[in-house]
């Protein structure tokens, strides 16, 4: 699977998905000012998934299907250390879910999948 993780989140997040193509959006050409628009661009050219907290990326989903498939990121305001913890212990059953589905939201005691 390819994953593209937005400027909201943090770059350290690539280590849980070991033996996947994943980028941080610090390390595209605009780096974290890349704007929504790109990063959809490029999502759908490379059936790459974006991992944000960005809500304009649902609306872009739900009515143009823009990313290629999303999972958006609602867990408050944790701490770094508990961003890392959640990622830690899900990373496997969310690449698991993004075989067969394509619109996951990530909260803190479940992940719901909307598509």
């Amino acid at each position: 699977m390819k994953f593209i993780i937005d400027a909201h989140l943090p770059p350290s997040l690539t280590v849980y998905f070991e033996g996947h193509d994943v980028i941080h959006t610090s390390l595209l050409e605009d780096g974290n000012f890349t704007t929504d628009g790109t990063i959809n661009d490029l999502s759908i050219a490379q059936k790459r998934i974006v991992i944000t907290k960005d809500t304009d990326f649902y609306y872009s989903f739900t009515t143009k299907r823009e990313p290629y498939k999303l999972v958006l990121v609602k867990l408050g305001n944790m701490r770094l250390k508990e961003i890392k913890g959640y990622f830690e212990r899900n990373a496997a059953q969310l690449i698991e879910l993004l075989e067969t589905h394509y619109f996951l939201i990530l909260e803190p005691e479940r992940i719901r999948i909307l598509e």
